[in-house]
Order: C-alpha cells, then sequence, then structure tokens
C-alpha cells in the first residue's frame, strides 16, 4: 500500500515507538517512522509519520506543505500493526525547511513537515493508537 521504491530494512532503534520529548499540550507523543498517504485537494503525496498522539501526528512531507487549516485525508500505520489507520485531518502548523538541511524552520529538532490533528477518526483506530501509546510511555518507566 505505501511502497515508495524503497528496499524494506530493519527500522533503525531511533525511530522505534517510544516517549519523546512531551509537548506543553500534555498529549503523549511516541516516535512512529512509518510511510503515510496524504491527499489535499487533487495531489496525492508520500510522506512519514515521524510521531504520533492520540490528538495527531506530526507528519515529514517535501515542499510545498500544506497550508495551516487545509484538510487532508490521511492514511497511516502504526509500527508493528499492519491494519491502515485511515482519518480525515487539519494542517495546524508548518515547520518549513530551515537553512539547515533536514532541519524545520520552526522546530529545528525536527524535520520540515507539518502538525496534523485529528477531525475524524475511527474510535476503533483511536482506541489503537491510545493503547499503542499508554504502552509505550508505561514501557519506559
Amino acid at each position: 500500500m505505501f511502497h515508495l521504491g524503497l528496499p524494506v530494512r530493519e527500522v533503525s532503534p531511533a525511530m522505534k515507538p517510544r516517549p519523546m520529548e512531551q509537548p506543553t499540550s500534555g498529549h503523549h507523543r511516541i516516535a512512529c517512522g512509518e510511510p503515510c498517504e496524504a491527499t489535499f485537494g487533487s495531489e496525492r503525496r508520500q510522506g512519514m509519520i515521524w510521531n504520533v498522539s492520540v490528538v495527531g501526528v506530526y507528519c515529514v512531507l517535501a515542499p510545498p506543505l500544506p497550508a495551516p487549516g487545509e484538510i487532508v485525508r490521511l492514511t497511516f500505520t502504526l509500527p508493528g500493526d499492519p491494519a491502515p489507520i485511515a482519518c480525515q485531518a487539519r494542517i495546524r502548523w508548518q515547520n518549513a525547511p530551515s537553512i539547515f538541511k533536514g532541519c524545520g524552520q520552526i522546530k529545528m529538532a525536527l524535520p520540515p513537515g507539518c502538525g496534523i490533528e485529528f477531525s475524524v477518526l475511527d474510535a476503533r483506530d483511536a482506541e489503537r493508537i491510545a493503547q499503542r501509546v499508554r504502552a509505550t510511555v508505561i514501557s519506559a518507566r
């Protein structure tokens, strides 16, 4: 479903699910590293889910980035779980490329991409995400 033309490799330890520095929102997020497909307007693009929480994801995308407020159809999987999650979401913020290769302008610790908030998400998928986040946070303690 998400074939990007790249050879299949073992997930690097840096991108295995783990708790991350937490945002001020208080929602725990975990590293993801899974490919995704984002459709906005008539454009369909491949990206990567950098991290995931119960309220949304950070998605690495090549420019041009969708505008804040834009509605996106997002399909992705959780690490080790091949069942796809498809949802409608909204672009909350952009992290355009900076002058430093691979770093965003707003959050330099993140690659260029955007923060995406779930707006329509199946309850079963929401629970799968919540369970994965809880399990990862608990296992890291």
